[in-house]
Parts: C-alpha cells; structure tokens; sequence
C-alpha cells in the first residue's frame, strides 16, 4: 500500500457539470489533493504522478486539459529537495517530484491544486489515478505505490451563467439569452418592460429564449430569469444580465450639460452628421457630402465648392480660384445672369454687357478694345452717346459732329489732308473742292490747282503759282469775266505798269461811239481823231 495518505476535495461541493459549449462563459472548477504522513515515522519519497481522465463522458473531469493551471503548497522542508511540480497537457498527467529524495515527517502535509478548467458536461464519477513512488517499511526499498482518487461531478440544481450571447447587439436585432440548469425548474423571462414571457420546455443541450421580433431591444435592457420548482418545495431563484445596445433609440434625449459623441444618424432616413476637429461634416446614406436645409444660415464663412438654388432648375454658383462662376439652371455649365441694383467691382471680364431686355444696345469686348452695337438686328453697329470723349485715337468709317469738333493736336485725313503745328498750316493732298463759301483770312498759296464752284474770297493777297480757272471771277467790282462771252470786263481805269501783250487782238471801245482802235494781226485801225502828245515816230 501507499506509504502516505491522500484526500481529494473539490470547489465547489460537488463539481458541477458546464452545460455550456464556450468554455469561456463556463464555471471553472478546482481539485485540491492533500497529501499528508499519518504515520509516526519519517516517510522518505521521490515522486507523486496524478493522471487525470480528460473528454466529454460521464467518467472524464474536462475536455480542455490545456485550460489547467497547477500549483504546490510544500511542507516545512527540513532534510531533502524541495519538491517542484509539472503539468503536461498532452499525457494529462500532473508531476511532483524531489529528485534527490523528499522527507515527510510525521503529520506533514502537502497540498496540490488543479485549476481554472471547465468541468465537463455530463454527471458522473470521476477517477484519477495516482502513482507514488517512494519508500515503506524498512527493508522495502523504493518501490511505485498506484491508488485511484474518486470525486463527483453532478448538473447545477440551480439555474447560472445566465448571459447574452451576444453582449453588444444592433438595435433591433435577433437577441438570444442562454443559460444552465436543471429541467426539473419552471423559467420564465421578465422583460425590460416588466411582462413574464413562459420559456418552453428546451430541445438542446443548453437553455435558449429569444423575444419576438417586435420585441427586440431598441436600448440597453436588464432581463430577468425566474425559476421556480412545479410542486413549490424550493425557493425560487432570480438572475439578471443587461445587454447593451449599440445604437441605441429613444423618443428623446436631453443633455443639459452637452452632448458628446463622433457622429450622429438618422433611423428612418440615414443621414450622418461627423463631428470633425474643424466642425460639422454633413454625409448622406452613401457617404457622400450631404444637404444641409435650413430657414435661415448665420455663419462668420462658408467654404463650399458650389451654391445652388432649391430646385435642378435653379442657377447656381462655383467657386474656382480665379473667383466666381455663375451658371443657369437649364443645360451643362452655360453662363447664367448676375441681376442686382448696384455692382462695386475692381474689374470685370465679360465677353460683352447688354441692357436689361433683348431689344437693348450691347458691348462686345474684343482684343483690339470695344464695340458697340444696337439691339435689334444681327451685329449691327450702335451709337455712343457722352457728354465728352477723351481718347488718343479715333479709328472710324463715318464721323458726325452736331455741334463743334475741336481738335488741339491737330488733324490728318490719310493722303488727303492735315494740319501742322507751329504756325497754323493747313495742307491739302490733292483737289479742293469748296461747294459753299471759302474764306482765307491770309495769304493763301495753292501749288496745283485750285477749282471754285462758288464764290472765293480773299480778304488780302491770294498768290496762285498755277493757272486760276474759273466760271465767272469777280474782284471788288473793278474786274469780273462773262463765263458766257468769255469777256474781261474792267470797271474803271486799266493801269498796265509793264508791257501789256493782246497776241489774239486788242479792241478799243466806246460805250456810245462804237469802236475806237482796233488791232487784229499787224494791222492798227482807229476810228475818230488821232492826237498824241510827244513825239511820233513811224519806221515807213
């Protein structure tokens, strides 16, 4: 027989069986193992193996040998190793040993714990087999001493480990509530609304209740499990779990000292709100930059790539870096108008302006500077009206001037005319034509010639190089032609200073006696009486 003495307690009394799957959410058990010398000897040993039955049948202790954590509480060592212990998992088998040889003095004892392992599921009795390894009586030598340790394992009579399976669940989402006990218990579930729901009799391994769909959790909410024995005998037994809803609904929520979370979403219609380091960020159910409605904005800026009217046919306004762009509702990007009742602008760039309605004049703004034109009609040039125009040059077709056109540069009219400064001048490139009235303050010198449809009239000396042509000339009443008869007629005494030449014929003549001398090729006639004063000279 052994030379010591074993006993095997167990935590709690007896084991209880999981009932669970998840060994995670099971009651963990303990086995203590007292090894004690009952004798009045010193008791020498080396080792002590305890192998334990590891699965899922009535006779094994777990199905998860590798959850157990061993430990030793030794004796007072007074001569020998101390002892040190080992568990390996794979052969289930738990070892103390003191390799050099251990002594127990008489009513020593040591204690060896096996804990934190789901028992397993099934009621039942339990063996561990035992093997020491150590010395008896004298004369024995060391010899391997087997015993079997018994211990009990039966199902909870009371109902635990009542849990969610799920602690952290959707609002609204399935919700299922497991937990251990015997079938011998009437449960019932008390809702968070206060109702008792009867639980049917269960068909698997582990108890299970789910409320109705209707029923779901919108919150988190508190469960109660009832259960009761059939015949009254036992006391009853009341367990509760919470289950904690992720997004959790109410009909209202008032904070009165904030509100704090990352993001905010709708139930009905999902639009988010995220609270960024820099505001607000408004998201529509597909993530993308949401609507903002609102009656009236009170804000110190807003950055936005775009505003817009409240419907697709309304205008609306972008936002490029150059400024502002302004489109009409209708059609792809096609520039819309700008109406207001007063514009104070640094600068304008428009491909033209018009008045306020199709029939008004218009402005076109093309590279070389800016044309007017009318409303009406197809490019039709327009007129600028202003009280005074101050340009560098005037490049026109036609120009009108009502009133009085003064010009302090100076004039030129390509390859016809020009003014020049310095001595007031006036040249004509070419023929002048004056069809009214011409008058010359000052001399007036035409190199070529000069034609007068009207009347010329030079208020002092008028120097002709050329010839002078005219219909009729007259000069003050003392000479004037006959553009009819082709006469000169001198009004008053002709005064020659140098020669006078007649190469076509010289007439003398007498208003009221006819002619007087006549000269017509080298023949001199004259009619009445002959006198000369001084002497005369005839060559024949």
């Amino acid at each position: 027989m052994a030379a010591l003495s074993y006993e095997i307690l167990t935590d709690p009394v007896p084991l209880q069986t999981s009932g669970s799957d998840d060994a995670q959410t099971s009651v963990a058990g303990t086995v203590y193992i007292v090894v004690s010398n009952p004798t009045t000897d010193w008791v020498p040993w080396y080792q002590i193996e305890v192998v334990l039955p590891c699965g899922k049948e009535a006779g094994d202790l777990t199905d998860r040998p590798d959850m157990i954590k061993t430990g030793i509480e030794p004796y007072a060592v007074r001569f020998g190793d101390v002892p040190k212990d080992e568990w390996d998992a794979g052969t289930r088998t738990f070892t103390v040993s003191a390799a050099l040889g251990g002594l127990f003095t008489p009513g020593d004892s040591m204690v060896l714990s096996l804990d934190g392992f789901p028992v397993s599921d099934k009621e039942g009795l339990v063996r561990l087999t035992v093997n020491e390894i150590s010395g008896g009586d004298p004369g024995d030598g060391v010899r391997t001493h087997p015993l079997t340790l018994s211990l009990l394992k039966r199902a909870p009579k009371a109902p635990r480990n009542f849990r969610p399976e799920e602690a952290l669940v959707d609002g609204g989402e399935n919700l299922i509530l497991v937990w251990d006990g015997p079938d011998t218990l009437t449960y019932t579930i008390e809702g968070p609304d206060g109702l008792s729901v009867p639980v049917p009799q269960r068909s698997g391994p582990d108890w299970r209740w789910s409320p109705g769909p209707d029923d779901a959790p919108l919150r988190d909410a508190t469960y109660t499990l009832v259960a009761t024995s059939p015949d009254g005998r036992q006391p009853g037994y009341f367990l509760t779990t919470t289950v904690a809803v992720r997004r959790p609904e109410f009909e209202a929520v008032t904070a009165t000292q904030g509100l704090f979370a990352p993001r905010i979403e709708g139930t009905t219609d999902k639009g988010v709100i995220v609270l960024t380091e820099d505001g607000v960020e408004v998201l529509a159910a597909d993530g993308e930059p949401g609507l903002v409605s609102a009656g009236k904005a009170d804000v110190e800026g807003v950055t936005t790539r775009w505003v817009r009217g409240r419907d697709a046919a309304a205008g609306w306004i972008e936002f490029p870096a150059a400024g502002l762009n302004v489109f009409r509702g209708e059609g792809d990007r096609k520039w819309g108008t700008v109406a207001a009742d007063k514009a104070d602008l640094n600068g304008i760039n428009t491909a033209w302006v018009q008045g306020r309605d199709a029939a008004a004049g218009w402005i076109e703004f093309p590279a070389a500077g800016v044309n007017v034109f009318r409303g009406e009609g197809d490019r039709q040039w327009g007129t600028v009206a202003a009280d005074k125009a101050d340009l560098n040059d005037l490049v026109t077709d036609r120009a009108r001037v009502k009133d009085r056109l003064t010009l302090d540069g100076g004039l030129t009219v390509t390859d016809v005319l020009e003014t020049q400064s310095g001595p007031s001048r006036l040249i004509v490139h070419g023929r002048l034509d004056a069809e009214g009235e011409l008058s010359a303050a000052q001399n007036a010198s035409i190199g070529g010639e000069l034609s007068v449809n009207g009347e010329l009239r030079a208020s002092q000396s008028a120097e002709i190089a050329g010839a002078v042509v005219a219909s009729d000339l007259t000069v003050r009443g003392k000479l004037r032609t006959n553009h009819e008869q082709f006469k000169l007629i001198v009004e008053g005494e002709s005064l020659f200073r140098e020669q006078a030449n007649a190469n076509g014929g010289l007439a003398v003549r007498n208003e009221h006696a006819g002619w007087l001398v006549h000269a017509k090729g080298e023949q001199v006639s004259i009619q009445g009486d002959l006198r000369v004063h001084g002497a005369f000279r005839s060559d024949s």
